[in-house]
């Protein structure tokens, strides 16, 4: 299959409606340069307080920032006029992921479920460095002493887990695909089943971008006609502006109802 970029006039609209999007992005970028705490009296303050080994706030915040950092990388590379064919939606796939982690966490009004689901989220990635020190283990020619020292992050993250689960995080863990990208669609279209349908198939398909499987590639290409006798067929991948405008705009949407949500749970009221 060859790929083939370019930007022709067609795609002046798309680009256009994105580069609308430059100032928010902008703004997001120069609001993580300074910590951010829920005001006293605030409902992520109250939810902090369930697990103040790692707020629910700072989790939520690094998903925001997280969000936002790729969309800015996936912009700077349509405005040098850098289209890719794959490597757009792995990026893309990464904001629409964090910005969705943060809307499942911060969307609910019911404090115990937004606890459950931050500290599921707390849990997870506490999971993964655990299952990080656990394969380090692995490594031949660790000396006793080192050994000892990563058994005491592994046990320490176990015990860590345990807390965060007795504060009562969500004991199913962290679904993204059929509960976190599902609920952020739900929320930030919520009279729109066409578009949080769109979103999660968006979300499925940039999987397979992820993994470097053909097949999401091949749902964008151009395919020929196969030749008499031939088993396989040609086709054409181009770096499509229209193609990448789709996942752009919805990880944008679900990012700024993130933010608005983060507000509302930081302001304190009377």
């Amino acid at each position: 299959m060859s790929v083939e970029v370019s930007m022709n006039e067609k795609h002046s609209a798309y680009f256009q409606h994105l580069q609308a999007y430059e100032r928010d992005l902008e703004g997001w970028r120069l609001r993580v340069h300074k910590l951010e705490r829920p005001e006293p009296g605030s409902q992520l303050a109250s939810d902090n307080a369930a697990f103040p080994y790692h707020p629910i706030s700072d989790a939520t915040r690094l998903c925001l920032a997280s969000a936002g950092e790729h969309l800015r990388l996936a912009w700077t590379a349509i405005e040098a006029g850098e289209l890719y064919p794959t490597a757009h939606f792995t990026t893309l796939r990464g904001a629409l992921v964090a910005a969705s982690q943060a809307v499942y966490v911060l969307g609910p009004e019911e404090a115990t479920v937004r606890r459950a689901r931050g500290l599921a989220v707390v849990i997870e990635s506490y999971k993964r460095l655990r299952q990080f020190h656990l394969e380090h283990l692995k490594i031949l020619g660790l000396t006793d002493a080192e050994k000892l020292q990563i058994q005491e992050q592994v046990d320490w993250l176990t015990g860590r887990m345990q807390i965060a689960t007795d504060a009562g995080a969500d004991r199913a863990g962290l679904n993204v695909s059929d509960k976190v990208i599902p609920y952020a669609a739900e929320v930030t279209y919520p009279s729109s089943m066409s578009l949080q349908h769109s979103v999660n198939l968006l979300w499925r398909q940039m999987s397979g971008d992820a993994h470097a499987l053909a097949w999401a590639l091949t749902l964008r290409a151009t395919l020929d006609s196969p030749r008499n006798g031939e088993l396989l067929t040609t086709g054409t991948a181009g770096g499509s502006l229209e193609d990448i405008s789709q996942p752009f705009e919805a990880a944008f949407r679900i990012l700024r109802r993130g933010w608005a949500l983060f507000d509302q749970r930081c302001e304190a009221h009377s």
